[in-house]
């Protein structure tokens, strides 16, 4: 008897959620109207599907995103192949469920920061599984150069469907991600059918690596994605008598790469902080690594100007911010590096105490 209750309440959540997640699909493809002409917009509907992921597991959610799928092709969709029906409308919010893999590791967690933990990669891993659906059926049935978006004709079919795609998934990855975490802080029963085991004082920062991660991922893929685009469209041919050759702005390609380099950072530091050993003093390291080597650049750019009598505006700009964040960072390294080693000391000083 109990379980056929738990069957039908189950069932009944699916049924609600997977309507309000419609409703919010449907809310944010009229915001988006006119950016996205090609198809997608930036929202947060696969929250209905991540919230049945963590309270109901993977079969629940996977059942609430096809359902929110068939929704959308009952009231509208455009078809040329029953694959690409499937790639761009069935399967999309239905993979996010994958994240009800996660469900048990949420369930078992003994701190809110490893529970936010959870809800992040789940919210990742789900929305790049949306993103592949996407992808794929953009590389196979919209990959005609003359009907890209944002005047990218030129551009790789591969490389345009990955930036088309990330542009409006990156985001919604990002804004559902911060939904699960304040429903975490604020109504943490919503994402659970098992009761709430409150704990101590201890466990109220754990929460802050996990942020501190995410953000540097979504600042770093933002850089990343933007100035990809802006070094590819700096492409330029030339030709001098019987030479040829090509070129590409540098400042765009740096900027890229720091935005690569950053989201390798946060993804390193997440791990780190899943497996318990987050280290706020290596994340600082790594960051002033980062901010040294633009400063650098920015520094030799600036010099190179000069030498060449060029306008040298952009790079004195370039300069001051990147000298300020260097010095931030750096300073709360070494702070941070102090208070480390004084605990050290500490905790030596008081096992010879002991002894």
């Amino acid at each position: 008897m109990k379980n056929t209750s738990n069957t039908v309440r189950t069932i009944t959540e699916v049924g609600i959620i997977a309507a309000l997640g419609f409703v919010f699909d449907t809310l944010q493809g009229i915001i988006s109207k006119g950016v996205f002409v090609n198809g997608g917009s930036i929202g947060f509907a696969m929250i209905a599907v991540l919230i049945i992921a963590y309270r109901r597991g993977v079969l629940a959610a996977l059942t609430t995103g096809l359902i929110m799928g068939l929704l959308d092709v009952a009231t509208g969709a455009y078809i040329i192949h029953p694959l690409q029906l499937l790639l761009d409308y069935i399967l999309p919010y239905a993979v996010v469920g994958v994240a009800g893999f996660f469900k048990p590791l949420y369930d078992k967690s003994n701190s809110k920061g490893l529970r936010v933990t959870w809800l992040i990669v789940g919210a990742v891993v789900g929305g790049l599984a949306k993103f592949l659906s996407h992808y794929l059926a953009g590389v196979i049935y919209w990959a005609n150069p003359e009907d890209f978006a944002w005047e990218l004709n030129s551009m790789n079919p591969y490389l345009y469907c990955f930036i088309y795609n990330i542009a409006f998934i990156g985001p919604s990855i990002v804004l559902t991600g911060g939904i699960l975490v304040a429903l975490e802080f604020m109504a943490p029963r919503i994402l659970t059918n098992k009761p709430i085991i409150k704990e101590g004082k201890t466990d109220k920062n754990d929460y802050v690596p996990s942020i501190i991660s995410i953000i540097t991922m979504a600042g770093g893929a933002f850089l990343f994605v933007f100035f990809l685009i802006k070094y590819i469209q700096s492409f330029a041919d030339y030709k001098d008598g019987s030479a040829y050759g090509y070129d590409f702005d540098p400042d765009s390609l740096i900027v890229f790469v720091v935005g690569l380099s950053l989201i390798v950072l946060g993804a390193l530091s997440l791990f780190r902080n899943i497996k318990d050993k987050f280290s706020y003093t290596k994340f600082f390291a790594g960051l002033t690594m980062i901010s040294l080597t633009t400063f650098i650049y920015g520094l030799a750019r600036l010099i190179r100007t000069y030498v060449k009598n060029k306008d040298h505006t952009t790079y004195w700009i370039w300069f001051a911010i990147t000298i300020t964040v260097t010095i931030a960072v750096a300073t709360t390294l070494i702070i941070l590096f102090i208070k480390e080693r004084a605990k050290i000391k500490e905790e030596k000083r008081k096992e010879v105490s002991n002894i």
